[in-house]
């Protein structure tokens, strides 16, 4: 697409730079024709050979990108993480912010907690008092608990950032003057398109310079203040009836909540086991009941002694059995 708008430009260009050329007089006739340059370098589109450049517009054959010079000294990008134990938070906090001010910084953000205390601030330090600063900081806050830094060089991202600010601003230029060169209505709009599009890529380019600028003038400070620990209040033991009291009670409390463990752990078990026993319990007596009544049913009557002959022969109808002892057999 980038390509289709530049040819498109340069078709409707033609009939102007044609027409300039005309009224310039033929004595650039002689120039070689033009090289396509890429979007970004300080050019105009390309025109077709004998055709005299807009005054003021550079020669592609002869335009180059700007040299980008590199910066006297190193761009580098600081931050740190202080981390403070201090006897009273809000005051160390004011103090910090009050010491950064002093510097030429100021607090990015900040945010703060009462139970317990607590306060993170976010400070920005110009870069030549950062270090003097962050010593500061951590001597004067209170106990100084850590502290890490980092340090990031950007010294060529921001020459380069630089040197397509350039470009931008010199291709815009450019197309800006064959503008106001412009006869017809399809011209004037083809031009104004690349015109916003030129200028949107250099509001873009122009916010990353400033952000770059911005990191490497002032760097990052982030201070967390947190309250020292209160030791923990001892009770003094209770004498007499009461303290005995209050002792047993909670020795009483202690076992039963023992007890009450105990059971809560046990009872997973007690219910496995449940359902597993009972119906093998019952099982069983039924087995033992059914045994039992089989038993009874099979076993034979008992049977009576046989009376002795001699009692039947002696005994006769209406007679008293013999006195004594019956003779022998």
């Amino acid at each position: 697409m980038r390509i289709v708008r530049s040819i498109t430009c340069a078709l409707v260009v033609l009939p102007l730079a044609a027409g300039m050329a005309a009224c310039g007089g033929g004595g650039d006739q002689s120039s070689g024709a033009s090289d396509t340059a890429p979007r970004g370098v300080a050019t105009a589109p390309a025109l077709p050979s004998g055709a005299r450049r807009a005054e003021g517009v550079p020669q592609s054959g002869s335009a180059k990108r700007p040299e980008t010079p590199l910066p006297t000294g190193r761009e580098v990008v600081h931050t740190a993480d202080l981390r403070v134990r201090a006897k009273d938070v809000e005051a160390a906090a004011a103090k910090a912010k009050q010491l950064v001010a002093a510097a030429g910084g100021y607090v990015e953000r900040e945010s703060t907690s009462s139970d317990p205390a607590r306060s993170e601030i976010a400070l920005k330090i110009p870069g030549d008092r950062y270090a003097e600063v962050l010593g500061r900081l951590g001597a004067e806050l209170g106990t100084k608990l850590s502290l890490s830094q980092q340090a990031e060089d950007v010294t060529a991202e921001v020459a380069d950032v630089d040197a397509r600010v350039r470009s931008a601003k010199a291709t815009l230029e450019s197309f800006r003057k064959l503008l106001g060169r412009a006869n017809s209505v399809g011209e004037i709009m083809s031009i104004e398109q690349e015109i916003s599009e030129r200028e949107a890529d250099l509001e873009a380019l122009q916010a990353r310079q400033k952000s770059l600028a911005h990191r490497t003038q002032f760097a990052t400070v982030t201070v967390i203040l947190v309250s020292r620990a209160a030791p923990p209040e001892k009770d003094e033991p209770r004498g007499g009836f009461v303290g005995g009291l209050e002792n047993g009670w909670h020795a009483f409390t202690a076992f039963v909540g023992g007890v009450a463990a105990v059971l809560g752990w046990l009872l997973p078990f007690l219910v496995a086991a449940a359902v597993v026993g009972l119906p093998a319990v019952a099982l069983r007596r039924r087995r033992r009941a059914r045994s039992a009544a089989r038993g009874a049913g099979s076993a034979p009557a008992p049977e009576e002694a046989p009376e002795p002959e001699h009692a039947k022969a002696a005994v006769g109808v209406g007679d008293e059995p013999p006195q004594g002892p019956p003779p022998p057999a």
